[in-house]
């Protein structure tokens, strides 16, 4: 059986560069990890990487049947 859906929150902070690039830090609000990022794509990936170890975690402390 699924785990309900659960929102994962995160706190995003960003500098604009020359040249409109972004950089900045994603927090993880539930464990206080922060990764640091310097691109969109970056930020993207940052926040997938983050969202998937949660669902792993999430899924290895149901127990099995």
């Amino acid at each position: 059986m699924e785990a309900p859906c659960q929102p994962l929150t995160f706190i995003v902070r960003v500098t604009v560069r020359d040249g409109g690039v972004l950089s900045g830090v994603v927090e993880r609000v539930r464990s206080g990890e922060k990764r640091r990022f310097d691109s969109v794509a970056v930020l993207a990936r940052v926040v997938t990487e983050m969202a998937e170890r949660e669902i792993t975690m999430t899924r290895q402390k149901q127990p099995s049947r």
